[in-house]
Formats: C-alpha cells, sequence, structure tokens
C-alpha cells in the first residue's frame, strides 16, 4: 500500500509539473506577444507637405507637434503605400498618421484638408522657372534676366501674368498650357512678394525692353 501511494504522489507530482511548464510556456508566448504588440505605436497630427518622391515612395511634410513621439519639425518618412501620395501635391494641407514599430517608422494614412499657397507657389516657381531665373531669382547666364535688379523690378503685378502667360517672343516661352491662370498668379506673387521683396531697387539700371 505504502509504495502504491508513493507511486501515486510521485505520477501527481510530475502531472502538475507537466501542467505548470505548460503553462508558463502559454504565459510567455502570451507575454512577447503583448511586448510586440506595444512595440506598434500610431501618431497623428497635421502638416504642410514640402516634397514628394513617387519613386521612391517617400513623403517630406513640415508638421505641427505630433503629440507623444517629436516635436515640430520637418521630416521625410517612406509610405505604408505608394497609392497615398496620387491624390495630395506639394502645399497641401493634410491630417496623417505615422506607425511606428521599434524604430522604424512609415506613414499609413494622408487626407488633405487645405493648401498652402506659399509653399504651392514656390514649388510652382521651382519647377518652371528656377531653371532660367535661378533659385533665388538672380538670375542663368545665357538663359534668363535677374528678377532682383535691373527692370524687373520696376515691372506691375499685371506686366508679370501677361509675360508669364503669353511669353515673349524667343526670350520666355509661354505658360498658358502649361499652368492656369491660379498658378499664374500664384507664381507671380511669389516672386513679387517673396523673392524681389528683399531686393535692392536702387540696383536698377534703367527700364528697358
Amino acid at each position: 500500500m505504502k509504495l502504491k501511494s508513493i507511486i501515486l504522489l510521485v505520477l501527481s507530482i510530475s502531472i502538475a509539473g507537466v501542467s505548470c511548464n505548460s503553462t508558463n510556456s502559454e504565459e510567455h508566448k502570451l507575454s512577447v506577444k503583448d511586448s510586440e504588440i506595444s512595440e506598434k505605436q500610431i501618431y497623428k497630427s497635421v502638416g504642410i507637405i514640402k516634397e514628394i518622391d513617387a519613386e521612391k515612395g517617400t513623403i517630406t511634410i513640415d508638421h505641427e507637434d505630433i503629440p507623444g513621439y517629436m516635436s515640430a519639425m520637418e521630416m521625410t518618412e517612406p509610405v505604408a503605400d505608394k497609392k497615398l501620395l496620387e491624390g495630395v501635391k506639394i502645399g497641401d494641407k493634410v491630417n496623417f498618421e505615422i506607425e511606428r514599430t521599434g524604430s522604424k517608422p512609415i506613414i499609413t494614412k494622408i487626407e488633405k484638408i487645405g493648401e498652402d499657397k506659399a509653399v504651392k507657389a514656390f514649388a510652382i516657381y521651382k519647377t518652371n522657372c528656377a531653371e532660367c531665373h535661378g533659385k533665388r531669382g538672380e538670375g542663368v547666364e545665357d538663359k534668363g534676366i535677374s528678377l532682383v535688379k535691373g527692370h524687373a523690378l520696376h515691372h506691375s503685378e499685371e506686366d508679370f501674368i501677361k509675360q508669364v502667360t503669353n511669353g515673349k517672343k524667343d526670350e520666355m516661352p509661354a505658360f498658358k498650357d502649361k499652368l492656369s491662370e491660379e498658378e499664374i498668379k500664384e507664381v507671380v506673387r511669389y516672386v513679387r512678394n517673396e523673392i524681389q521683396s528683399k531686393a535692392d531697387k536702387k540696383e536698377n539700371g534703367g527700364h528697358k525692353h
């Protein structure tokens, strides 16, 4: 009887040990899974699109504070799906979500809520005008005149709009078929308010055409 009791006791302890190990193993798996889930964080903020690289699948956003993640700054991050870039453009104001797993952030949602005309106008100038007139309006030799000195400083906004719209003989191409009326007005305002506002009008060498 004593031997039988001892055998039953040993078996009971063994079963309990196996059960305990199994429970600990399941708890460990759940703990690891919970840890992996907790590493994935989603943050939301608002910003202005500054650059889009459709080929690389990245976007640059000048954003406000991202609560719990980072302060306001300009960042370039990849998007989860390149299709997210199809409905937005430089200068758009957007709501966006960024997902971070460990140290790897990725933008998962982008929603246009408005636009920043100054950024949009800069993008138009950079794409259509800078090649001939320079990044800061300084002019490019054998391509385009300076916008920050000489008679260019004394043209009216209406003069600029007409010239950008219709071009000028062999000196400047017309943009009426490439840019909308509003885009032409925006880029002219950018030239006058951002580029020429910093110029010294005393440098005018005479108003000649």
